[in-house]
């Protein structure tokens, strides 16, 4: 069935990528580490990977699939400004 007819509210962008944290596939939801259950939302880690992947940092000034940084130094997060871009893209 196409994802269009089924009822329910739309999945986030960021199921179209592999989780770093939990390593859930693609279009499958996370689960915690130890995979007995599943998430209701994903885990911030794939979030991360998919505003990384998606757009462009304003804060920062670097291209896609490259992190943020703060004055050189690598970020383990990405800047709030960069998820509002990927959303803009994803919209």
């Amino acid at each position: 069935m196409p994802a269009s007819l089924r009822p329910g509210r739309p999945r986030h962008p960021a199921y179209d990528h592999r989780c770093p944290h939990c390593s859930a596939p693609e279009k499958a939801r996370c689960t915690t580490i130890s995979g007995r259950h599943t998430k209701t939302a994903p885990c911030p880690a794939r979030l991360a990977a998919w505003a990384t992947a998606t757009a462009c940092c304003t804060t920062c000034q670097v291209p896609q699939t490259y992190p943020c940084h703060d004055n050189g130094r690598r970020r383990d997060d990405v800047h709030p400004a960069r998820y509002t871009e990927a959303e803009e893209t994803a919209a």
